[in-house]
């Protein structure tokens, strides 16, 4: 069975928020659902091409200050499209994490540059952390449905990093040699 395009109802959604243009979208995305979804800006790009050719996205707002800015906005089509998309139930996730694959075919000689790559994504998950408590910060407070929804996702995301820089830890115990293997 082919796969629905997922990509499409995730701008459609971002753009029911509100509207934005291509632009506007990759930046929103990566403050918002980065953790977990994220596009280039040309598949996004080409991706609106596709929806705004289908009807489901129009152009609401076109300006020419030096730059064209094209701002677009989820149609009535497309809200009904991402509300039928939103009653399906997930497909199954693709998980591929080219840490790991590398971790798994390694051999002993590996390790050195497999302690470098750990150190560098426990930084990198410890960096993320603190945006994530940034963006926490900027959800409107209150109790909005809405509002909820959002932190339940940033709530994923941080219980993710705590579990990544957990399990780098935990790595980098057992592959960084001891003070007494050192000396021998």
């Amino acid at each position: 069975m082919k796969r629905i395009n997922t990509t499409h109802f995730a701008i459609l959604g971002l753009l029911r928020i509100k509207p934005m243009s291509a632009y506007e979208l990759v930046k929103f995305s990566k403050e918002s659902i980065g953790l977990f979804w994220n596009e280039s800006y040309g598949h996004i790009h080409k991706s609106i091409k596709q929806l705004e050719l289908e009807g489901s996205v129009a152009v609401v707002e076109e300006t020419e200050t030096g730059r064209r800015k094209i701002v677009y906005g989820v149609t009535k089509q497309g809200c009904d499209q991402l509300d039928a998309w939103l009653a399906l139930p997930p497909e199954e996730s693709v998980m591929r994490n080219e840490l790991l694959m590398k971790i798994f075919v390694s051999e002993e000689r590996h390790i050195p540059q497999l302690v470098a790559f750990l150190e560098e994504e426990l930084e990198a998950s410890e960096r993320m952390t603190a945006v994530l408590a940034g963006i926490k910060a900027s959800v409107p407070s209150g109790n909005s449905r809405q509002g909820q929804l959002w932190l339940l996702t940033l709530d994923y995301g941080e219980r993710y990093l705590r579990m990544t820089i957990e399990w780098c830890q935990h790595a980098l115990a057992l592959l960084q040699p001891s003070e007494k293997e050192k000396r021998e």
